[in-house]
């Protein structure tokens, strides 16, 4: 039977974020529209400095709705594009949540695998769990293809060198302290192929995550996404290359 439904990928982070955010600009308007029925200058100098912080808390907030309305597929096809794809790839996601990036990857190969890694925080996706994963594989057809595996980036069970390709999208800068974040890098380098290409993007640290591929024999470069031309701009991607 023809399995119905539309995949999900989920709400990255805590929903509440956004709740809280949209109150915030709701009392900065109520706030500053209540102070106008005052007189005097400097009360309309706060009203107008409290609907200026809305507009500007309103303009950070769209950004997050757009991306996660759709824009996080979008954003995923241009991260997988970075990939010169031959169909026979083994492919690592790192922190693949509801598995975005592996069944994008999956759905480019013939004869390869994706295998996604996760420990599946609530507090980094909403509704964060395996099952749901595995339910948009289903979904996108591609299970006989995909495999996931509950593990911390900062200790992979692979062997070394056993990857073509290692994703990894918003995951590492969840790490709390900068060793870890390390470990993780130090890992994402161990367990790639010689030739191999890792593609990792985050908000944070990207200097810190290419400065360790570098440390490790990789070719890195940044790419620091245009305001005007790019959406997220405010992610940035680190692609190493694992010299042969």
């Amino acid at each position: 039977m023809k399995n119905e439904g539309k995949p999900d990928y989920g709400i990255d982070g805590s929903p509440a974020k956004y709740v809280e955010m949209i109150a915030a600009e709701m009392i900065l308007f109520g706030t500053g529209g209540y102070l106008m029925t005052f007189q005097g200058l400097m009360i309309k100098i706060l009203a107008s400095s409290l609907f200026l912080s809305g507009i500007l808390l309103g303009f950070c907030i769209v950004p997050f709705i757009i991306y996660e309305m759709g824009g996080k597929l979008r954003y995923g096809d241009r991260l997988l594009s970075m990939i010169d794809w031959k169909g026979n790839e083994s492919v690592l996601d790192v922190g693949t949540g509801r598995g975005l990036l592996m069944i994008g990857a999956a759905k480019k190969l013939d004869t390869g695998t994706a295998v996604g890694v996760d420990i599946w925080r609530q507090e980094d996706m909403m509704d964060n769990a395996c099952k749901n994963t595995m339910k948009n594989g289903e979904l996108e057809g591609v299970l006989g293809k995909i495999e996931v595996k509950n593990e911390d980036a900062q200790k992979l069970s692979f062997q070394s060198g056993c990857f073509d390709v290692v994703l990894s999208n918003l995951c590492l800068h969840n790490i709390p302290s900068k060793e870890g974040r390390n470990m993780a890098c130090r890992e994402i380098a161990r367990v790639l192929k010689p030739g191999g290409t890792a593609i990792i993007s985050d908000i944070l640290h990207a200097k810190e995550y290419s400065g360790i591929f570098k440390a490790e024999g990789l070719s890195v470069e940044v790419f620091n996404l245009s305001f005007f031309g790019e959406f997220p701009f405010w992610y940035e991607i680190v692609k190493a290359v694992k010299n042969r």
